[in-house]
């Protein structure tokens, strides 16, 4: 028992120091980058936070940052940009927003020593239209219980899902698209998160099939493994 602990600690120690010394494109010394091509890179990664309303996004950023950080707290102006639902379930990210992970650190020269890990949280009512959001409103609140504030969340969830799901539009919402896009703009990288401690999400024939239409969509706009 404590040895496996200890092999465990080493090794998410050892996956600290390698993404502290993080650089895009540095993992693969036999794949040259053409000199030309070296201020097309982008100085960070850029993870895509992407899931429905309530699904636990902001709190995984933040364990992200305290987690690489070694830290119990994280600093004012990160947790002022990343705001997790009080219990009231109120809505919390209100817009597209960034958070750093980890700073880039330079060298004397200027020169990127290691790149920024960085991460982009959204609101997740940001795809729904006024129709869509009143039917929500609806199911919610035909199913609110006094006594009963997990049965509420576990409904609440499962519907967000696949109504958010199923809304047949953008993957991305206004503010990534609006922008000129580059390496330097567009995220690197798309994370689903899901609460998986709810036993409603929907998963019938219809559901699933979505669900793979959604990945097969992030992998069309060059997203190839969606996590």
């Amino acid at each position: 028992g404590q040895a496996m602990i200890a092999i465990m600690e080493s090794q998410v120690e050892d996956m600290r120091k390698l993404l502290h010394k993080f650089k895009v494109c540095s993992s693969h010394p036999d794949v040259a980058v053409d000199p030309n091509d070296t201020g097309l890179l982008p100085g960070h990664t850029d993870i895509l936070i992407f899931g429905p309303s309530g699904s636990g996004k902001s709190s995984l950023i933040r364990t992200f940052f305290m987690a690489l950080n070694k830290t119990q707290e994280v600093p004012a102006d990160f947790a002022d940009r990343i705001i997790v639902k009080d219990t009231a379930m109120n809505e919390g990210t209100l817009k597209y927003i960034s958070a750093v992970i980890k700073p880039a650190k330079l060298d004397h020269r200027g020169n990127t020593v290691s790149s920024a890990i960085m991460c982009h949280d959204t609101r997740g009512h940001i795809w729904m239209d006024e129709r869509e959001q009143k039917q929500l409103s609806v199911i919610m609140d035909g199913n609110i219980r006094d006594d009963s504030i997990v049965q509420q969340r576990n409904y609440r969830y499962a519907r967000l899902l696949w109504e958010f799901w199923r809304k047949d539009a953008e993957l991305f919402p206004p503010e990534i698209l609006a922008r000129k896009s580059s390496l330097q703009t567009q995220p690197h990288a798309l994370l689903f998160v899901f609460d998986g401690s709810m036993d409603e999400i929907p998963d019938g024939e219809e559901e699933t099939r979505f669900y793979r239409e959604i990945i097969q969509m992030s992998r069309t706009k060059g997203y190839l493994n969606p996590q």
